[in-house]
């Protein structure tokens, strides 16, 4: 008797029959996958994520929740739901709203491929408007969508221009490189490319690509006036006949992506000048200067006739007056 009354005076039993508080309340997002997309806009880059979240709360009495928003790299800009208000036995549904760029302070796109953040969400346990001891914390991984703009140009003395211009004469072959940049923020790859020829079918072409096509092409650093880091695709080679007359001709260099997003090309026009035409020019002085030897020639031709009169006269008037004479 003596032990049943010392062992119904320890705690514990009692203690263990008290609810927990941390258990009586819980929260976690709707989604269950892994890692949230940011998606981006293609044309500003910006993005809108809505992450949505319960929270459960098994007490007879409601709860104050309030919340708070970190961010593990990155500062995205967070509208969270304020203090709210979970009645006994209920379950609650709440948005957490993410927006924000996804280029850096420096304007420059974080790549796809290797960015990752976390944003982890403290939901506090709010009495009288203090934080009390119990607070729960979920987490989501975020990732940014991918963005494929692959872009060719042609590279003249380090100049990239989609709308090239190029002089030549008729009966030379001159060389143009050809380079692709990715404007996007995720790896992609130039596996196939064509040309075509309009307004010279005598023009001869050729393409020597820098290496085994597909060619990756990583993201690269570009500013407004269009420089970019890129890679080198390979080398244009256009060649005319001697009997190329003078035209203009237009050359279309065209790639496709890997990633089986829209096509790019550049345009390179040729003002292909005759060799004939610029000969004519020297022909026609040469010309204009016989002519006016030839000329000359003749106007000294035609004054030895009238020398020759004018001495046979001199001589009939001289033999006249030695005659009288004697």
């Amino acid at each position: 008797i003596i032990a049943i009354f010392l062992i119904s005076l320890i705690p514990v039993s009692t203690s263990g029959q008290m609810p927990n508080p941390e258990i009586q309340w819980t929260a976690d997002w709707t989604t269950e996958d892994e890692v949230a997309v940011m998606q981006l806009n293609e044309d500003t880059y910006s993005f809108e994520l809505i992450l949505e979240f319960w929270i459960n709360n098994n007490r007879l009495t409601p709860i104050e929740v309030g919340f708070e928003v970190e961010f593990e790299n990155v500062e995205f800009s967070v509208d969270d739901p304020g203090q709210v208000t979970v009645e006994g036995n209920s379950n609650k549904t709440f948005e957490l709203k993410i927006s924000g760029s996804g280029m850096d302070s420096d304007g420059i796109l974080y790549n796809a491929d290797t960015f990752s953040e976390t944003v982890t969400m403290k939901l506090i346990e709010l009495i009288a408007g203090q934080a009390a001891d119990a607070s729960r914390e979920i987490e989501k991984d975020l990732k940014f969508s991918k963005i494929y703009n692959l872009v060719v140009k042609y590279e003249d003395d380090g100049v990239l221009s989609s709308d090239a211009k190029m002089p030549m004469k008729s009966g030379t072959t001159k060389e143009i490189n050809l380079r692709a940049s990715n404007y996007g923020n995720t790896d992609d790859a130039v596996k196939e490319t064509s040309i075509s020829v309009s307004r010279c079918p005598q023009l001869d072409y050729s393409f020597e690509p820098s290496r085994e096509l597909p060619i990756v092409v990583p993201p690269g650093v570009y500013t407004d006036d269009g420089s970019t880091t890129g890679i080198v695709l390979g080398t244009l080679e256009v060649s005319t006949t001697t009997s190329h007359p003078s035209k203009e001709c237009i050359v279309e260099f065209t790639i496709y992506p890997e990633s089986e997003s829209v096509s790019s090309y550049a345009t390179l026009t040729i003002d292909v000048e005759s060799v004939e035409t610029i000969e004519e020019e020297p022909d026609d002085n040469t010309d204009d200067t016989t002519n006016t030897e030839t000329t000359d020639l003749e106007v000294e031709s035609s004054s030895l006739p009238a020398l020759s009169s004018f001495l046979c006269m001199l001589t009939v008037l001289f033999s006249a007056v030695i005659r009288r004479n004697s």
